[in-house]
């Protein structure tokens, strides 16, 4: 059984849709994204700036449409999967790969999703760290102590050894300096503009559910596994809540490898940019088969 990955913002570089094995089917793709964005999609991706591609509500649909391209271009070599993933945004490209929704409807979902959380950095500003090489008893105890300075809560359950954090400005940075007094771990700031996966973007999530609403959501080809519950659901208007409840919950990452693995996945194959998650997949099944798109050699 063959499950594939599709990684989430971070994973994003300017040249990344160059990479896809089929040029023809990528430029086809972007065309077709560029219609429904009103702008050249390809254009950014390939030839603008780091900056401008960064900006989340830029980011999302380029990732969506470079990771659908590896997709179509590896179904026309007869590589599908049995079940798929994908970490934060790159749920939205495992459930179009699925069949959920149609690529039109995808790409502006997550280009709204993009300006919504766009829309939240003024809103409510905030920003995220990744924790590293502290066990829960110590995870805990670093979140209470940034809570003492205001909202902070854990975003993504990426493996044992990591987890990412959300929230104000003040708290994650508190949090940061009690990393720094137990003497072990260490926790990194990332450069993002807002608390994402946390409760402060509640009312963006609201938000993308009136868009979600009136889009055309199908029952999925095969299982995809979601990041709040790390299940698979068949209903499409569940779904939908899981979208939602998504844009404000952790992503359960650790527990969805579990998941995979109890479904007898045999052959992990991340879908996308980069290989952030085949390294945690490596770490969750050291002995497991994983690889990525970037780094196979495409005859």
């Amino acid at each position: 059984m063959i499950g594939f990955l599709f990684p989430g913002q971070g994973s994003q570089y300017v040249g990344m849709a160059g990479k896809v094995i089929d040029p023809m089917v990528t430029r086809r793709l972007f065309e077709r994204a560029s219609d429904v964005l009103g702008f050249n999609l390809w254009s950014l991706v390939e030839e603008g700036d780091e900056a401008a591609l960064t900006c989340t509500e830029n980011t999302q649909p380029a990732l969506f449409a470079t990771e659908m391209a590896w997709t179509e271009a590896l179904a026309n070599r007869g590589m599908a999967c049995d079940v798929a993933a994908g970490h934060s945004l790159g749920e939205f490209s495992a459930l179009c790969c699925a069949g959920v929704f149609t690529f039109e409807d995808g790409v502006r979902l997550v280009r709204h999703r993009g300006e919504i959380m766009a829309k939240a950095v003024s809103r409510s500003p905030g920003t995220m760290a990744a924790v590293v090489g502290l066990d829960d008893n110590d995870l805990q105890r670093v979140l209470a102590e940034g809570r003492q300075a205001g909202i902070v809560e854990a975003a993504n359950y990426n493996s044992a050894d990591q987890t990412v954090v959300s929230g104000e400005i003040a708290a994650v940075d508190r949090l940061i300096g009690a990393v720094k007094a137990i003497g072990r771990g260490r926790a990194i700031k990332l450069r993002v503009s807002a608390p994402f996966h946390s409760s402060i973007m509640a009312e963006g999530a609201a938000e993308f559910g009136v868009i979600l609403h009136d889009v055309a959501f199908f029952q999925p080809r095969f299982p995809v596994v979601n990041n709040v519950a790390a299940s698979s659901e068949n209903d499409p208007e569940t779904i939908k809540q899981c979208l939602i409840a998504q844009f404000k919950s952790p992503v359960q990452w650790m527990r969805t490898m579990e998941t995979l693995e109890s479904m007898k996945v045999s052959e992990y194959l991340e879908v996308g940019p980069k290989n952030v998650l085949t390294a945690l997949a490596r770490k969750a099944i050291p002995e497991g088969n994983v690889r990525a798109v970037e780094e196979e050699q495409w005859q």
